[in-house]
């Protein structure tokens, strides 16, 4: 009744109920969302403020900063990760998508991280006993997603193009519209980092740069999943047909096997895989290829699995043994200043998040190092203002 007093034909309205019906009764039960001014609705922002984040008017969508970046190997470069937070409105638009949308869509059976019930236990479970592995890397996971596979992901899900490409757009960061190629990152001066064709519908949606997965909005993780699946697929059959078990847990691709195997067919698999993936826009990280044969050590995202479940490493165990036995030495104050962390506080949250991942591999280590933690650092050094 609403939308013939709006003067909506007909047609328009039958196609909007059409449209709901898809995707509310769809496989997934998602929410309908029909325009930009829906989900504006939907998110509690303004339009106006939402279509100035998708034609690029609002000039600052992100703050970016970097953080230090673990480096394995003999060189002492230091290396950083670029993390790129939203503003607080595309938060909000982020956030709301991927917890209503993103969240209710099922990822590949291969796929263990950034999905209800899985987890790094859980990935490693299934390559516990292993004799041969092969571990891959994929080289920027989330700033090779683009807002192309993005677009697909939502189309896939029922939406139509344009508010398809509206929530990828949502979800994508490109560089401003009058930067230079040559002052961008190199993605972006070859040709699949640019577009190709010009939006002749909406003039203002056009930008000559591809949107990219950005790493530190909600919505990158299970978008870059939902982007996989089909590669999931692909490298699952590759993976059987090498006789293999094959986990993805984000940019991490592990291979294992408790059969005959050997370094010539681990080499024709590393490049069968590299081949699918840069058919896909995607690169191994070859400094982070690793063939590990019988009688080697087997560590799958930092549990060892040559067992038959996955159990700490004893690198890990060593760093929260080190802690405590300096704490309980030298006193919380001034072990914590050595450490350079800001305060004790700090400190207590960051050994107590290592002592919780402790606790889902063995229990029985973490309550003890628990209850060594507490025994030495008090209540209200935690709690004291200048701790926060």
């Amino acid at each position: 009744m609403n939308a013939k007093e709006h003067g909506l034909s007909k047609e328009t309205i039958d196609a909007a109920i059409a449209q709901t019906i898809a995707v509310v009764e769809g496989p997934h039960k998602l929410p309908a969302i029909l325009t930009l001014g829906h989900l504006a609705l939907r998110t509690g922002v303004d339009y106006v403020a939402l279509r100035g984040l998708l034609t690029g008017s609002c000039c600052h969508q992100y703050r970016h900063f970097k953080i230090r970046k673990r480096v394995n190997g003999p060189e002492k470069t230091i290396r950083y990760r670029k993390i790129s937070v939203p503003t607080p409105d595309l938060y909000r638009v982020q956030r709301w998508i991927a917890v209503h949308v993103l969240r209710s869509v099922p990822v590949h059976g291969a796929s263990h991280a950034f999905s209800p019930g899985n987890s790094i236990v859980k990935c490693a479970e299934k390559h516990c006993g292993a004799k041969w592995m092969v571990k891959l890397d994929i080289l920027d996971f989330f700033g090779s997603i683009s807002e192309m596979q993005a677009y697909r992901v939502f189309h896939s899900l029922g939406y139509q193009p344009l508010v398809s490409f509206e929530m990828a757009r949502l979800c994508t960061y490109r560089p401003k519209h009058d930067v230079p190629p040559n002052f961008v990152l190199p993605r972006y001066q070859i040709p699949s980092g640019r577009v190709k064709k010009r939006n002749r519908v909406i003039e203002s949606y056009n930008h000559p740069y591809m949107g990219i997965l950005p790493q530190g909005a909600p919505t990158s993780p299970m978008l870059a999943n939902l982007a996989m699946r089909d590669i999931d697929e692909k490298i699952l059959s590759i993976a059987n047909r090498f006789g293999l078990q094959y986990t993805r847990y984000s940019d991490d691709l592990t291979f294992s096997t408790r059969n005959d195997f050997d370094r010539q067919q681990a080499s024709l698999l590393i490049q069968e895989i590299a081949n699918l993936l840069i058919k896909r826009g995607l690169m191994l990280n070859r400094q982070k290829t690793a063939i590990i044969p019988p009688g080697a050590r087997k560590i799958v995202l930092g549990l060892l699995v040559d067992g038959d479940l996955p159990r700490l490493s004893r690198p890990f165990k060593d760093r929260i043994r080190q802690h405590l036995y300096y704490l309980e030495k030298f006193g919380p104050d001034q072990h914590v200043s050595k450490r350079c962390f800001d305060s004790v506080g700090g400190f207590f949250r960051h050994l107590k998040g290592l002592i919780d991942f402790a606790n889902m591999i063995e229990p029985q280590y973490a309550r003890e190092s628990y209850v060594r933690l507490c025994a030495v650092v008090s209540d209200a050094q935690i709690e004291s203002p200048q701790n926060q």
